[in-house]
C-alpha cells in the first residue's frame, strides 16, 4: 500500500506526462472527443472553441463538459477552479464574472500550469 506522499507523486507524475503528450492524444481518453460513448458522455462534449474567453494554447482535450455552461455565473461572482489544468474554464470564467469578479484556478501539477 502507498503512502498518502507517495500516491499524490503518482498523480502529478501521469498528469504531468499527460500535459506533455499532444491533444490529440488526450482526446482520445474518455474525457475527450473520441473513445468511450455512453449517454452521460455525449451530452458533456460540449464544443468550447466558439465561447468568448476560450484559448486553444490552454486547450489540452482534457475537459469532460463545459462547466462554466451550468455554474450560474454572474457579473462580479468570485470562482474557484480545483484541478484546472491548462486553466482553459479559468479563462471562460473570466468573461462571465466580469472586472468586478474573480477567478482562482488551482492545481497542484507545475506541468499543467505550465
Amino acid at each position: 500500500m502507498k503512502t498518502e506522499e507517495e500516491l499524490k507523486e503518482l498523480v502529478k507524475q501521469k498528469y504531468s506526462e499527460i500535459a506533455l503528450q499532444d491533444k490529440e492524444m488526450n482526446q482520445s481518453s474518455c474525457c475527450g472527443a473520441g473513445g468511450c460513448s455512453t449517454e452521460v458522455y455525449n451530452i458533456m462534449t460540449d464544443d468550447y472553441s466558439e465561447i468568448e474567453g476560450y484559448h486553444q494554447d490552454a486547450d489540452l482535450g482534457l475537459g469532460c463538459g463545459l462547466p462554466t455552461a451550468f455554474a450560474l455565473m454572474k457579473e462580479g461572482d468570485t470562482v474557484i477552479d480545483l484541478g484546472s489544468g491548462a486553466g482553459n474554464d479559468c479563462f471562460i470564467a473570466r468573461k462571465e464574472v466580469g472586472v468586478n469578479g474573480k477567478v482562482i484556478g488551482i492545481d497542484f501539477t507545475p506541468a499543467m500550469i505550465e
